[in-house]
């Protein structure tokens, strides 16, 4: 029998995770799956509060136990000598724990915990632990489950279709300020880019798509720098854009106009970005990086590919 965990679900503890939503609001379920995809490094504030919920899992508390190291305060023969390390608030939240556990604070046991196969070996120290902490719970087994659920592939042909459609419409908009203008050189389309953002800002847009002008810049960062038509896909969307080859970098349809034609970036900010990306294969390769922080450029370098 396996614990039913649904997209949802999964969603729900993705934004508690990225401080998108409160840890507090997640049921038990999700709670356990919470302990096992939490970045640490962030420190340890969502389990003070936790560990003092009755209806927090047991097999989630030993998860949560063994995560936070406690084998790691075996060196020390008193608390005294704890106080002044690094982890000290670390160590306080594991007696806290070991205090609960033992005196049958948590009775719901749904959840299946063992320490040994991954914390616990023939050189592992013990000697500080608790022997009812060394004991696997009862429950299903409920393992870490992948949350972020996004990933980039290639377009399909009705998505191919789409953006030779908004390409040809890009063309059409600069050309209503700039009659002469044919897409034939692309560094000579991303300055023409530039300056019909400029014309249209002062201008009544109407049922003009101003946005399709990002996809001819994608266009254009297509051709001259051989950078990859994708689509970034998660469960309940997709958006399309354009990634190095090494899909570590990816720009995302309408951002680099929208920043742009409401005044919020200069639209300068589109050549720039342009040209800063040739030959530029992760972040450590650009030179400066104006464009990450305001949304023009995501590391993508965590999702997976699908050819």
């Amino acid at each position: 029998m396996e614990e039913s965990f649904s997209k949802k679900n999964k969603n729900r503890v993705l934004k508690a995770v990225n401080g998108e939503m409160s840890y507090q609001k997640l049921t038990a379920a999700e709670w356990h799956q919470f302990v096992q995809n939490w970045n640490y490094d962030d420190g340890i504030e969502p389990f003070e509060w936790m560990i003092q919920q009755k209806t927090l899992d047991k097999g989630t508390v030993l998860c949560l136990y063994w995560l936070l190291q406690p084998d790691y305060f075996c060196r020390f023969t008193s608390e005294e000598q704890v106080k002044d390390d690094l982890y000290f608030e670390q160590y306080k939240l594991l007696k806290e724990i070991e205090e609960r556990y033992l005196t049958g604070f948590y009775q719901d046991e749904n959840f299946s915990f063992d320490p040994n196969p991954e914390f616990l070996d023939e050189n592992s120290t013990v000697a500080c632990i608790p022997g009812e902490m060394l004991l696997k719970t009862g429950g299903v087994s409920f393992e870490r489950l992948d949350i972020e659920f996004a990933f980039l592939r290639k377009p399909n042909e009705k998505e191919l279709k789409t953006i030779a459609t908004r390409i040809t419409d890009a063309v059409k908009i600069i050309q209503l300020s700039n009659p002469d203008f044919v897409y034939d050189d692309t560094d000579t389309a991303v300055n023409a880019i530039v300056e019909s953002v400029e014309y249209w800002k002062i201008k009544e847009l109407g049922k003009i798509k101003i946005n399709n002008l990002s996809y001819l810049w994608m266009d254009c960062m297509h051709k001259k720098h051989q950078w990859d038509w994708i689509v970034w896909d998660w469960e309940t969307g997709n958006n399309l854009g354009v990634a190095n080859a090494t899909k570590e970098l990816t720009c995302l349809a309408d951002t680099i106009i929208a920043h742009t034609i409401d005044g919020f970036q200069p639209a300068s900010i589109i050549s720039d970005l342009y040209k800063d990306l040739e030959g530029v294969n992760d972040f450590y390769d650009l030179k400066r990086d104006p464009y990450s922080g305001i949304g023009l450029l995501f590391s993508t370098d965590h999702l997976k590919f699908r050819a």
